[in-house]
């Protein structure tokens, strides 16, 4: 896990973030770790490794399988499934969504992820299409107590982290009623949920499960008609097995205990994995319930970026974390402020504008962000920006959670040209800075579109804004003005004032 400095520990926001994108791409990950191994023998847990080829469905490396799939079917529902495409608990749109996945690969990559569910879920799908209402499509007999349900229920307590214990134990009930009808299954699945919620809150592992037991228990006793789940619920309490095998029972505590372990996300991910049998799904419930412990950051930088269908997953995880308060990419794509170059020698050439620094994920002057990196880099490229000139330091990078950036942009662009400037103040070498909006006045003579970042696109970038200005010849007064109708707010700082006043610096003596 990466520490961070604590420039934005003050932020609740943030963190809830980190760990709502952190559990869906940790259970996506952890299913995607566990796909090549299913069906194996027991194994030591640092045999398993992140991008194994091939097992026995032949994915490609890095895919998520039915679990993740169908994870991501119940999280499109969850906040798309009302009649206005907002938020809602509609268990017949999830059945329609899990069908569309199995029909069209709608929530696989390429569509290319395997389908291949279990017989409990095979029944109930095939029940959804002879036209079974959701509530009554999953078998409840004794022998359909797999783990499909339990699989695919972390998004309702990620969506639903708000609601009285008792609600969101009667969805939890619900929701597994699509598949999985059993009163264990459905006890699992609360308290799963209950679980998860107490991790989002900052509870550790066994206080959240004891909170989770305890409120279920509580509920079961309370309410008439639970007499069943109570029953559920002392086996679940009881139960001793721990193969990471398909019975939700035995599921839960494998995952459970793979998690409660472990040291960090990749140590609960490999124990998981490590019982063998039903490798993928032990690992997406336990990487669920690690990335709401650690986070999004506690996901190794490595395997995050390993994954396909990161396209596809993206703008449904930026949903969710919208839910948080956080500014994403996905709902508020990244935007580049133009300067107005009439009248200078610019004018008719190429472009110049002010962004701020993609893919953070931190507070910053509009509010939270929780942006992803290949998306802000994307819509660069839409734009036809050819060049970021950027002014954070390397610190900053961490600190916004993006420290992959240079390495990600050298690889698939746009060009990077950094030029790091200390926040709050102006350029340590003036004369090196004016160099470097030479250079960067020059690129758009010749046609090039450069993009100007900081950390929030106002205050550095502000400043070197009203340097390009100053470069083409315009007054201080003109200069600022430009830049502050480009970017409201910007070039205020009294130093920045100065060395835009005092330009061109002076050549050293």
């Amino acid at each position: 896990m990466t520490d961070y400095p604590t420039l934005d520990d003050h932020s609740g926001t943030v963190r809830l973030a980190s760990r709502l994108a952190g559990a869906v791409w940790g259970l996506l990950v952890g299913d995607a770790v566990g796909v090549p191994y299913e069906f194996g023998l027991p194994r030591p847990a640092d045999e398993v490794r992140f991008g194994e080829p091939g097992g026995p469905w032949r994915q490609p490396a890095g895919t998520w399988s039915d679990d993740g799939a169908l994870t991501l079917a119940l999280l499109d529902s969850l906040l798309h499934g009302g009649p206005d495409g907002g938020p809602a608990f509609d268990l017949d749109d999830q059945g329609r969504r899990f069908r569309a996945w199995r029909d069209r690969g709608a929530y696989t990559p390429d569509g290319d992820g395997r389908f291949d569910v279990g017989a409990t879920t095979f029944r109930a799908l095939q029940r959804l299409d002879e036209g079974a209402a959701a509530a009554d499509a999953g078998p409840a007999g004794e022998d359909s107590c797999g783990n499909g349900s339990l699989m695919r229920v972390l998004p309702l307590a990620l969506v639903h982290r708000d609601d009285e214990p008792a609600q969101l134990i009667g969805r939890a009930h619900l929701a597994s009623r699509v598949t999985h009808g059993h009163p264990r299954c459905q006890a699992a699945c609360a308290v799963y949920c209950l679980a998860v919620v107490g991790l989002l809150r900052g509870l550790e592992p066994e206080a959240a499960l004891a909170s989770a037991l305890a409120e279920c228990e509580r509920v079961y006793a309370s309410e008439p008609g639970l007499e069943n789940h109570a029953g559920a619920l002392a086996e679940l309490r009881g139960f001793g097995g721990r193969s990471g095998g398909g019975f939700v029972l035995d599921s839960f505590w494998s995952a459970w205990d793979a998690f409660a372990g472990a040291a960090d996300y990749a140590d609960a991910v490999r124990r998981a994995v490590a019982y063998g049998n039903d490798t993928d799904t032990t690992a997406a419930i336990a990487g669920g319930l690690a990335g709401a412990r650690w986070g999004w950051d506690g996901i190794p930088l490595d395997w995050r970026r390993g994954m396909r269908g990161r396209e596809v997953a993206t703008p449904l995880v930026d949903g969710l974390v919208a839910t948080a308060g956080a500014r994403t990419s996905t709902l508020s794509p990244l935007r580049v402020d133009l300067l107005d170059l009439s009248g200078t020698s610019l004018d008719g050439t190429g472009r110049v504008g002010i962004t701020f620094l993609p893919g953070k994920k931190r507070d910053g002057h509009s509010g939270a962000h929780w942006r992803d990196l290949d998306a802000d880099l994307a819509t660069l490229h839409g734009l036809g920006v050819d060049a970021l000139f950027l002014l954070v330091e390397d610190h900053e990078l961490a600190w916004c959670r993006v420290a992959e950036l240079p390495a990600v942009m050298a690889a698939q662009g746009p060009e990077l040209v950094r030029f790091p400037v200390h926040d709050p103040e102006t350029p340590l070498d003036p004369v090196a800075y004016r160099r470097a909006v030479v250079g960067l006045v020059d690129r758009v003579r010749a046609g090039g579109f450069v993009a100007i970042a900081c950390r929030g696109g106002i205050d550095r970038s502000g400043m070197t804004a009203a340097c390009v200005y100053r470069e083409l010849g315009l007054g201080f007064d003109e200069a600022v003005r430009r830049t502050q109708a480009a970017r409201h707010g910007s070039i205020t700082r009294a130093g920045e004032q100065a060395l835009v006043r005092a330009w061109p610096p002076a050549e050293p003596l």
